[in-house]
């Protein structure tokens, strides 16, 4: 049997290419060319059919009965992903229980889940992961992570370059090359992710949900087929949902009571205007972060999309922070629309009696290339902290944990629960391939609290109820040139 190393040997640089689980989108003016070399493993596996392990790991490797402590963030999703005990019923839970037991017995290790903090405690969480690691403790060999916050502890040498791990492949098709692509930065990639988040990152796309029996009360045209012509956009949404509006208990107040086109929240939903219209205010140049302003298309975009937060009655919106009143109305048949996430289609919503399409987020104007999808900020990344001093053991788990995932969980997910349990009719299965291809992420959004925040301004000017994108972008440019200058200088120490 093959044993692994107790101290890491490199490998070539690794390719950052391929369509992955949420493939990234086609390249706007703004992005660069990455120049790459493709890994060429010392040990590989036949792809012949004969060969269930299609990763490079060897297929005799041998971690010694090592036991993996995996921190992960507190939450439903995220915590799925990792934690299950034992086999239920439920095809997920199942999925992801054979993975781990899989996994376990093809490398001889003992996979341990730590259930951390959830998202609103995660920042003392973080703290705390941050001093384990500079002390040394080793408590943790893997750490799933809050996206877009656990980046930053990257530049505080908190986390290996997984460039230099043995066993990791990230040319790979079960680790996104959008995010692998965003995660490179500098000279190093510190966190990866793709089929082994599957729920917080294919989940976690938010998309539209239309109420089936409310379209077609209201005559509305099929907006599959405005898709498909690439004709879907705010201005074709914010037509159709404006003359969607009831007063259903007749008391001549429209309130939460009432039936509207459109449902939605100042925060999570603004963040993904701004991926699927397709903007970017920061791009990495040779794995140099820079400022690059967009100041016009953000202005069109919120001239666009404020009337659908504070339109009213005139626009047949409603907007609220209460998330069980948005899900409630939809549920209970009081909205058209409603923005959530992919999930949301398995957890919140399996049960609904209407039937519902599941559409992507609408573009900017017909002139854009394309949809984009934004994942919900909650996506886990993966990294390996670099108190562990057997970094090669680690890697060599979440390499097979991913590959696994890519087999066995991610078709369980998409193809079983979305597409056969949850999704409510033939043309949600057109639109979930069309969600899934436009998924994308890049180092704006992964590292968004390095660079000032850029990712959030739409976020910030809708709950500021400020429609002035040029006087608010004046009066921050200097704060995110800063924070981009601060970041690169950390990456030159």
């Amino acid at each position: 049997m093959s044993r692994i190393p107790a101290k890491n040997s490199s490998i070539a640089a690794i390719l950052l290419a391929s369509m992955l689980l949420l493939a990234c989108g086609e390249k706007t003016a703004n992005d660069t060319e990455q120049k790459t070399e493709t890994a060429t493993p010392t040990t590989t596996a036949s792809d012949t059919e004969e060969v269930r392990w299609k990763d490079h790991l060897p297929q005799d490797l041998d971690l010694g009965g090592a036991e993996i402590t995996i921190h992960m963030r507190g939450d439903s999703g995220s915590t799925l992903e990792v934690n299950v005990e034992e086999e239920d019923g439920d095809v997920l839970n199942d999925a992801i229980y054979n993975r781990n037991r899989d996994v376990e017995e093809r490398l001889n290790v003992k996979i341990v889940p730590y259930v951390g903090a959830g998202w609103e405690s995660y920042m003392p969480e973080l703290t705390k992961v941050r001093s384990s690691i500079a002390a040394g403790d080793n408590a943790w060999q893997l750490i799933a992570s809050w996206s877009n916050h656990a980046t930053s502890l990257s530049f505080e040498n908190c986390f290996y370059n997984l460039q230099d791990i043995e066993y990791l492949d990230m040319k790979q098709p079960w680790w996104n090359q959008s995010a692998v692509n965003g995660m490179t930065i500098g000279n190093g990639t510190y966190f990866v992710t793709g089929d082994i988040a599957v729920i917080t990152l294919l989940g976690g796309s938010f998309v539209l949900l239309q109420n089936d029996r409310l379209a077609a009360q209201y005559d509305i045209e099929s907006i599959p087929a405005l898709v498909r012509e690439g004709k879907w956009t705010i201005d074709k949404m914010t037509e159709i949902i404006k003359d969607v509006k009831a007063d259903l208990n007749g008391d001549s107040i429209m309130d939460e009571n009432d039936l509207y086109g459109f449902i939605t929240d100042a925060a999570n939903s603004a963040d993904s205007w701004y991926t699927s219209a397709d903007i970017h205010q920061i791009v990495l140049r040779d794995g140099i972060p820079e400022y690059v302003p967009a100041d016009e298309r953000i202005a069109d975009l919120i001239n666009k999309i404020y009337p659908l937060y504070y339109g009213g009655n005139q626009i047949g919106s409603f907007m609220t922070a209460k998330i069980d009143v948005q899900e409630n109305k939809f549920r209970n048949g009081q909205a058209l629309m409603i923005e959530r996430e992919l999930d949301s289609t398995r957890s919140t919503f399996r049960d609904m009696e209407d039937s519902y399409t599941i559409l992507p987020f609408p573009k900017l104007n017909e002139e854009q290339s394309q949809y984009y999808t934004a994942c919900y900020n909650a996506a886990a990344v993966w990294g390996i902290p670099s108190d562990n001093p057997e970094p090669a053991v680690a890697a060599a788990v979440l390499e097979a944990m991913a590959a696994e995932s890519y087999r066995i969980v991610t078709p369980t997910y998409f193809n079983t629960c979305l597409q056969e349990k949850y999704a409510r009719n033939e043309e949600s299965l057109e639109m979930l391939e069309i969600i899934r291809e436009s998924g994308y992420l890049d180092a704006e959004y992964l590292y968004s609290t390095s660079f000032g925040e850029t990712y959030y301004v739409i976020r910030d000017l809708i709950s500021q109820k400020n429609s002035n994108a040029a006087s608010y972008l004046a009066k921050n440019v200097k704060r995110y040139t800063k924070a981009v200058e601060k970041t690169v200088e950390k990456l030159d120490s």
